[in-house]
């Protein structure tokens, strides 16, 4: 299939609205929503993982940031990638001693105070506890809206005992034993399956929609990957370029 976009339209808060295809001659609906998701708080905006960026991202028309959730040993959730912070494991130092060597790390209750009525949000759990991040979402009303997603099963496991409600999604590297992840994902009861790009296939996305399962590859910055991956029908990326990408989609659109 020759893939090209038309009549492709973005809302305040969601990403790409309409994608067609052209193929065996005729023009056919691809997709009705497709999740363009910023990747690292905004990456290009700023530090990664801060508010300064987020807030510059969301001045500039990202609707869908993912980041990286951490916790201190005082119980403070923290945007953090990292689980080492300058030979410091952030999970045995309190978030004042966090702060003396990375004053940029916020809060994510402080992100959420700035943001959580004007963007929905990718929350990637490093290493967090379950019931932490739940009452967290839950005290921001953002639960219907916020994609919860981590490598780590058991958390996702537990997550989902206390909010079977709230979207998640389970991120993996390889392709090795893809069949046993799909299973994984089905048995933890998360919605989405959230592959290294390089590992997704067309016979993957067929899996997976069999299965009643979404699938947003990780991390697609080029043009052409990202063409080939919606041809392939993945239900949206997570991406350093979320504005190269959706000015593509839009002047792909006429």
């Amino acid at each position: 299939m020759v893939l090209y976009f038309t009549q492709v339209f973005f809302s305040d808060f969601i990403g790409v609205k309409l994608i067609f295809a052209f193929g065996n001659g005729r023009w056919e609906l691809v997709r009705e929503s497709f999740e363009l998701i910023a990747h690292r708080g905004g990456r290009g905006f700023g530090t990664d993982n801060t508010l300064s960026a987020m807030l510059n991202a969301v001045r500039a028309g990202v609707r869908f940031i993912e980041t990286d959730v951490r916790y201190t040993s005082d119980g403070e959730l923290v945007l953090c990638h990292d689980a080492i912070i300058w030979a410091r494991a952030v999970r045995r130092i309190t978030y004042e001693e966090l702060t003396r060597i990375a004053p940029e790390r916020p809060l994510l209750r402080e992100v959420l105070d700035a943001l959580a009525s004007w963007v929905d949000f990718n929350l990637e759990i490093k290493e967090a506890p379950p019931g932490e991040v739940w009452e967290m979402i839950r005290t921001y009303s953002i639960d219907t809206t916020t994609l919860i997603s981590s490598f780590d099963k058991k958390f996702l496991r537990s997550f989902k005992k206390i909010a079977p409600h709230v979207r998640c999604g389970y991120l993996y590297r390889t392709s090795y034993a893809e069949e046993k992840k799909i299973q994984s994902a089905l048995e933890m009861g998360v919605e989405v399956v959230m592959p290294q790009f390089h590992s997704v296939s067309p016979e993957l996305v067929d899996r997976a929609h069999s299965a009643g399962l979404k699938v947003i590859p990780w991390t697609v910055n080029d043009i052409e990957d990202l063409k080939k991956l919606i041809d392939w029908k993945v239900d949206g990326v997570v991406t350093d370029r979320y504005l190269k990408f959706k000015s593509v989609f839009m002047d792909l659109g006429g």
